[in-house]
């Protein structure tokens, strides 16, 4: 990546997937000071990234163009870590399927990745679950969240970044005297930030449980909806309407971790949760075995004169990870052509997705 000015001094609001994916990338260029409460470690409520399911599954509609690049531009950096650094990043590459309980073979499409990800087809009625109708299967790349995220703060300190463990009130606390541009990668936090206060955004509401299984049984993931499948992949997003294809309606999803932990979630209670996902796979639980070890259960859920550089990053909902690296690399494009221009100064930039 070419350097306009290594010179430059950049805080970054935020020390989740976004945060910390931007960071490393910008410290590569700039001095970087990450600026969060939370980091890679411990979980507590409130930092998100280490709670999530984490895999690569498309949300873009077939006519958002924009976001088809961010994720497809992370599924490609994903799989070449899942191919080169594995054991550190924790990505590994699994067959994920998809299933839906109504179908309207008129109507299908495929959808925008079928020529991104290896071995995509249709699944065969033999290969199909009780009570669905349809399904495809393709590979695709699952992420321990503690673990990638604990490799990218390493990486960041190794390029010299710096943190400062912070509890924001308003967003010109992460200006310094030496500051020049603010990223901010706040998510959900950005509701509350002062001088933010974002009211368009809300947390997610499914519900997830952790469960703990032999390394190495679950090699799948799968995601079953009852939405019809047409929803989905046909859909086209309306001018003022951001929600995804398919709220509210019933679905379940298995993802599994490169330990051996496996993240079953839905829109249900744990209980309903647990049964719905082993009644789509029952070889979920190694033979012999009647009952999951649980993990844990939970909902996912002026200061100076000069003019900042201000770059937002934030708001993309339940696509955080599979858009990660994407998102971050046209932060940084975003950056690069606001400086090139000569307009660093005297304007605030927004990349929010």
């Amino acid at each position: 990546m070419q350097s306009l000015n290594p010179k430059k001094q950049v805080t970054v609001i935020g020390a989740g997937i976004s945060g910390l994916t931007t960071a490393v990338l910008l410290q590569e260029q700039y001095n970087v000071t990450i600026v969060s409460r939370e980091l890679p470690g411990k979980l507590k409520d409130g930092y998100a990234s280490p709670w999530a399911g984490a895999i690569w599954k498309s949300f873009a509609s077939l006519d958002d163009i924009r976001q088809q690049g961010f994720e497809k531009e992370t599924f490609i950096h994903f799989w070449d870590l899942a191919h080169t650094k594995p054991s550190e990043t924790g990505i590994m590459i699994v067959d994920r399927f998809e299933y839906w309980d109504k179908y309207l073979p008129l109507k299908w499409n495929d959808p925008w990745f079928k020529d991104l990800c290896p071995e995509y087809r249709h699944l065969t009625k033999d290969e199909l679950p009780t009570d669905v109708e349809f399904g495809i299967k393709y590979k695709t790349v699952t992420i321990n969240p503690p673990k990638h995220l604990s490799y990218l703060l390493d990486r960041f300190y190794a390029l010299g970044g710096t943190i400062k463990r912070i509890t924001l009130s308003h967003i010109q606390e992460a200006i310094f005297d030496n500051t020049e541009i603010v990223i901010n990668c706040s998510g959900f936090g950005s509701k509350t930030l002062g001088g933010v206060q974002d009211q368009d955004i809300y947390p997610a509401s499914e519900q997830t449980v952790l469960v703990q299984l032999p390394i190495g049984h679950v090699n799948w993931c799968c995601t079953r909806s009852a939405v019809n499948i047409t929803e989905i992949f046909n859909s086209v997003k309306q001018q003022g309407n951001e929600e995804l294809p398919g709220k509210g309606e019933r679905i379940n999803y298995v993802i599994p971790r490169d330990n051996g932990e496996v993240v079953l979630g839905g829109t249900y209670i744990a209980d309903a949760i647990i049964a719905r996902c082993l009644s789509t796979r029952p070889d979920l639980l190694p033979k012999g075995e009647t009952k999951f070890k649980i993990i844990r259960h939970g909902v996912v859920s002026e200061k100076t004169g000069k003019k900042i550089l201000l770059c937002h990053n934030y708001g993309h909902g339940g696509s955080g990870w599979q858009s990660s690296y994407g998102a971050s690399m046209h932060v940084i494009q975003t950056l690069k052509q606001s400086l090139s221009e000569g307009q660093g100064q005297n304007r605030n930039t927004y990349a929010k997705i």
